[in-house]
């Protein structure tokens, strides 16, 4: 090797070494924290010296010097354990090349062993190269990590700072909503009122009223996110006093009131409908959930006088109860949350009101029919089969939040799945019991003109961004049933019942 080959190496040294210092550092206090797993970290063994405990009373060049041994003998142990896996495990998972295996361990051991001295001539290369400089690098990475330090908590000030003004952004905009009603009342006022003077102008007229309808429908887009959710690690009470994460929680469990969980929902929230959650008392949930307030009558977790903003989740979870609520423990105590449903079994009107709502929705100038007069839960069987856009055809059971199911013109994205239970003695139509919306060609009505079959206890259904999804050739609603874009025009119809 030529002088300036060997410079050219040297600084190629230089530089790999001092970038494995500089992200070491950057890590510092993580490293420190759990030493015994990181003490053998590449970056860290060639910059050991940072790490060396206040109360060590070592110098700096032992610790360096002994950290570097013990991890010396470590490597060659774990390359040396890692090719001498059992012949058992390995053909388990590769059966196709276990012969090959088999006849290369000796190879492997060998070529580990190789590399581990390799390593440590590398390594001890180093240690000797930056024995005399590591003191003046300690304290500039020291004064970088301090700075880096301020930067970050500037970041995380700033980051709270845009929560708090997105939930005013939020608010204006609900405000600015009820504002652009307002005037496409008046535009269409004018179009009747003076059709005779404005039909030179109509266009223009009806032009502006498109134009209003559009952000109309932009605003409605952002504000309408909300599922009704809840953060996964919520501690639920159960009936026997203890808690449980709600993300845990399963269907026919028995909680503190005596309800039955009847059905258990997991969303995955699509990154462009985040929503800032609110936090009551430590519980984090959706701005419209509904809870049992200050006064012991439901209201929208955004209206607790105790509510503010915690940020958003990708991930939340809900249950429907046999009695609508769910028992919740707080930092203050118990706090009582309605459940997805909220409308009672018992409120008969209120249900009826809801159907028919979502009947005229779905089947707009056809004649309210009422096919599910006995509220049958909508769900699904496991069985059936949905197609996904990579090509597989996986049955309802197995299709998870996060998954492109097809639908009509495509396919569209899973953002819930929803597991529930019925009663053993309840019917099946192909597979759907009679809360399911399913399209015949013409309208969307209950599946109870199909062939009828036995149940089966455990059901599940889906939340889909299109509000709808293909299972088993048939063309059927999702569990929200008007869909998620249009689930908030259905908040007056539970929040009547309240007052």
């Amino acid at each position: 090797m030529t002088g300036m080959d060997a410079k050219f190496v040297g600084v190629n040294v230089l530089l790999i070494i001092g970038l494995a210092i500089g992200i070491s550092l950057g890590q510092r206090a993580e490293i420190i924290a759990n030493w015994p797993m990181r003490r053998c970290d590449p970056g860290v063994v060639a910059s050991a010296y940072l790490y060396k405990p206040a109360s060590d009373t070592r110098t700096v060049a032992e610790f360096t010097s002994e950290n570097f041994q013990f991890c010396q003998g470590k490597l060659a142990k774990d390359v040396i354990s890692v090719v001498t896996i059992p012949v058992k495990v390995i053909q388990e998972q590769q059966k196709g090349i276990i012969g090959a295996i088999s006849s290369s361990i000796g190879v492997l051991g060998s070529l580990g062993e190789k590399l581990a001295g390799f390593f440590n001539q590398l390594m001890d290369s180093v240690r000797r190269r930056f024995a005399a400089t590591y003191v003046q690098l300690g304290e500039s990475f020291q004064h970088l990590l301090n700075i880096m330090g301020k930067i970050m908590a500037s970041i995380t000030a700033m980051a709270f700072a845009l929560i708090g003004v997105l939930v005013t952004f939020t608010t204006m905009i609900q405000f600015a909503l009820y504002v652009l009603a307002v005037i496409i009342g008046i535009l269409i006022a004018l179009m009747v009122i003076f059709a005779a003077f404005l039909a030179p102008v109509s266009w223009l007229v009806f032009a502006g009223i498109a134009v209003v309808g559009i952000l109309s429908g932009i605003i409605v887009g952002v504000i309408t996110a909300s599922a009704f959710c809840i953060a996964g690690d919520t501690p639920v009470i159960l009936a026997d006093g203890s808690t449980k994460p709600l993300q845990n929680i399963m269907v026919g469990e028995s909680l503190a009131d005596g309800s039955i969980v009847t059905a258990k929902m997991r969303f995955l929230v699509p990154s462009t409908k985040y929503e800032p959650l609110v936090s009551i008392d430590g519980v984090v949930m959706s701005p419209e959930h509904m809870l049992f307030g200050p006064s012991s009558v439901p209201i929208t977790a955004k209206d607790h006088p105790d509510a503010y903003s915690a940020g958003v989740k990708r991930e939340l979870f809900n249950l429907n109860t046999s009695n609508r609520k769910i028992p919740v423990l707080s930092s203050k105590g118990k706090l009582t949350l309605l459940d997805y449903e909220e409308i009672a079994e018992g409120d008969t009107a209120t249900l009826a009101e809801w159907k028919k709502h979502v009947f005229v929705l779905l089947n707009p100038g056809q004649p309210f029919v009422d096919e599910n007069p006995e509220n049958v839960e909508a769900g699904i069987s496991g069985a059936l089969l949905v197609n996904t856009s990579d090509g597989w055809k996986l049955p309802v059971s197995e299709i998870a939040c996060g998954d492109r199911v097809e639908c009509p013109g495509g396919y569209t994205m899973v953002c819930g799945k929803v597991e529930l239970i019925v009663d053993e003695d309840e019917v099946l139509y192909d597979g759907f019991t009679a809360g399911v919306w399913v399209h015949d060609s013409k309208k969307w009505s209950a599946p109870i003109r199909l062939k009828a079959g036995v149940s089966r206890r455990k059901l599940y259904h889906l939340f889909t961004e299109s509000g709808d999804f293909i299972v088993n050739g048939y063309r059927v609603r999702d569990f929200s049933e008007v869909g998620l874009d249009r689930l908030s025009g259905t908040y007056k119809i539970p929040k009547k019942i309240y007052g």
